[in-house]
């Protein structure tokens, strides 16, 4: 989950601020790239905005460090087009891009991409140099001519329909489809936080493609309400772990996906954190009426090493207020944290 500060400030806003135009976020995404990279992925090379194609223009054209290209579109979600038309266009142009030649594409870059693998293949030094470029161009080129093109559609926030369509086009085609939203936060006058989260990825990441949609729509809720010190992972086909910056792994929140019902925990590694694991039992009797609609509570002890305070929440209860639970769930961060800072003993 890429984050970047631009500039030095030093409070970070509560709530995103929104971006003026579409090409204020596009610029952003030009210069900055690692926002659109996902875990495990390859560096993002930017070649060009606006990238001719038959018709119109792709919004960025990158490639990634081993020579995959990437076509970029981006939309605010007040756009009407950042529904469903994104998603053909984005198709549209991946479609003309795969007809392309590497000589074609560099020239419709102003030769931009012969440029930027060049610069790529100096960073290697002078022995292994020709065989990084030699390497590079002839990924771009098979990439091409076989259709491995990467697609990513970049949002300040999606809709519950268009994850929905998107996540299902994904895990029915080849392609390699990405939903990516970016928000930023004021840090000073000109400083600001920018934060991205994938929603839907196309990289092989089968856990998170065989993920029910319910357990991902409620996810993205929650992102679009914690607070911008909290980061969601997937860590399995029903798990998606939640941590607080600062905060060791052995301890952190999760949503667990149990096919009848979706649970909001607190999971420790009691061994480690002793103090944290018996705050727990205080904590869900503090917590039963804050956390309304869970049709059961559970302190789970197992041999693994793990104290888990569980919420369940059956199907009938609607995503936002699962996700609402959790956010009010994460507000114990505070108490927390004060018994970690007080040490493992």
């Amino acid at each position: 989950m890429p984050a970047i500060r631009i500039g030095e400030g030093s409070e970070l806003a509560q709530q995103p601020e929104p971006f003026k135009n579409e090409y204020e976020l596009l610029e952003i995404l030009a210069e900055h790239p690692v926002l659109l990279v996902d875990r495990d992925d390859s560096a993002l090379v930017t070649i060009t905005r606006e990238f001719p194609l038959e018709g119109g223009f792709a919004d960025i054209f990158l490639i990634d460090n081993n020579g995959l290209p990437v076509i970029v579109e981006v939309k605010l979600a007040r756009n009407a087009e950042s529904r469903r038309e994104v998603i053909g266009q984005l198709c549209d142009h991946l479609s003309l891009v795969q007809n392309l030649t590497p000589d074609e594409a560099n020239a419709r870059s102003a030769g931009l991409l012969e440029e930027n693998i060049r610069r790529m293949a100096d960073a290697v030094g002078e022995e292994e140099r020709e065989k990084r470029l030699s390497l590079i161009q002839s990924n771009v080129a098979s990439s091409l001519r076989t259709g491995q093109i990467r697609g990513i559609i970049v949002l300040d926030a999606a809709s519950d329909d268009l994850i929905r369509e998107f996540s299902y086009l994904n895990e029915h085609s080849d392609l390699d489809l990405r939903l990516l939203v970016v928000e930023r936060y004021r840090l000073g006058r000109n400083e600001y936080f920018y934060h991205s989260r994938f929603l839907v990825s196309g990289k092989p990441d089968l856990e998170m493609k065989r993920q029910r949609l319910r357990l991902r729509l409620i996810v993205e809720k929650f992102s679009k309400m914690k607070a911008p010190l909290f980061s969601t992972h997937v860590t399995g086909r029903e798990n998606v772990r939640v941590y607080r910056e600062g905060w060791p792994t052995a301890v952190h929140y999760e949503f667990s996906d149990w096919k009848d019902s979706i649970s909001i925990e607190v999971q420790v590694r009691h061994k480690e954190y002793p103090k944290v694991a018996d705050f727990l039992p205080r904590l869900r009797d503090s917590l039963l009426t804050a956390i309304p609609k869970a049709q059961r509570v559970e302190l789970v002890i197992d041999s693994s090493g793990w104290t888990r305070l569980q919420f369940f929440f059956g199907e009938d209860i609607d995503p936002y207020w699962i996700a609402q639970s959790m956010v009010r769930l994460c507000k114990t961060e505070k108490d927390i944290s004060m018994l970690l800072k007080e040490g493992s003993g």
